[in-house]
């Protein structure tokens, strides 16, 4: 039997961020997290006006000493896509 679509996403929200708990989690400004983002020196995807945060990739960014390159590198090395 399949699992129904809201048991596949449970659990999984936490795997995104927001502005402000990927500031809590870097211990940064929300402030600084937004312009990194805009700069594109933090991986995020911006949603409407919000931005969200794949911790997954704010992990592997954080790993690779932040090179944003190499985390993308990764990533479409595992089929996923940098924009």
């Amino acid at each position: 039997m399949s699992a129904k679509p809201e048991e596949k996403m449970k659990g999984r929200s936490a795997e995104i961020m927001t502005t402000k708990q990927l500031a809590d989690y870097l211990q940064m400004s929300q402030i600084t997290i937004c312009r990194l983002a805009r700069e594109k020196k933090l991986p995020g995807l911006k949603i409407g006006k919000e931005w969200r945060f794949p911790k997954e990739l704010i992990d592997r960014f954080i790993a690779s000493g932040s090179n944003f390159d190499e985390v993308f590198e990764g990533l479409e090395a595992s089929g996923g896509d940098r924009g």
